[in-house]
């Protein structure tokens, strides 16, 4: 694999699996994170040939983000794979009392910045005719749970946003994917859940939407660890 693949919160979990995988495979890789010292981290366990563009900066940033993805282009070329897969879960605030401040952060992180990346590099896809867009999502946003209505709906933002682009791409060649994770046992828990997904699992099934032949579109791809019910 020789594409050039941007991946957004790289630093740790399932976007640290993903670069690891990749690297692998041999792409080329375009990675970021907010915090510096884990995006190190991740480029420390990259296999050492990969050829790879990093930088650390808040996704809310929108200087930041163009400067990144121009940065990017400039030194391994036009994106052939964006995976969105950075996201923020600040708040447990009830429905019936939002917690504004988190979810103008989460709106910014969950639902700005991937449309801002995407923005940034649909324009070469639809040049050349080729490309994947890959949006890790979230199974919230199939159903409701107590607790999380603000995350759910940045997420479901996203989710319904990207409905509509894959209609207005399709026959582009532009492949516009989403995936749907259910519990994952990362750093964004606070508590350890040996029961739930882990971020390698949830890679897999990632690489498993990319690695399609180019007349093949998994548009939409659920996962969970069989102790989650919420289907």
């Amino acid at each position: 694999m020789t594409k050039h693949i941007l991946i957004t919160g790289a630093s740790s979990g399932i976007g640290q699996q993903l670069a690891i995988k990749l690297a692998k495979q041999g792409a080329k890789l375009s990675l970021c994170g907010q915090q510096e010292n884990k995006l190190n981290n991740t480029l420390a366990q990259l296999d050492k040939r990969s050829k790879v563009h990093a930088a650390s900066f808040c996704l809310s940033d929108e200087q930041a983000i163009s400067q990144f993805v121009c940065q990017a282009i400039e030194q391994q070329g036009p994106v052939d794979t964006l995976i969105n897969c950075a996201g923020l879960n600040s708040s447990r605030a009830p429905a019936s009392a939002p917690d504004w401040e988190e979810l103008q952060r989460m709106l910014a992180i969950n639902y700005f910045a991937p449309l801002r990346l995407i923005n940034a590099v649909l324009p070469k896809m639809q040049d050349k005719g080729s490309g994947t867009i890959l949006n890790v999502l979230s199974t919230t946003c199939l159903f409701s749970n107590p607790g999380i209505a603000q995350y759910s709906a940045s997420k479901a933002a996203l989710d319904m946003h990207i409905k509509v682009l894959r209609k207005e791409l399709n026959g582009s060649g532009i492949k516009v994917l989403s995936l749907y994770p259910g519990g994952v046992n990362t750093d964004f828990r606070l508590a350890d859940r040996k029961e739930y997904l882990q971020a390698s699992d949830v890679a897999d099934a990632a690489l498993s939407m990319l690695l399609t032949s180019s007349n093949s579109h998994i548009h939409e791809l659920v996962v969970r660890p069989e102790v989650e019910l919420n289907f």
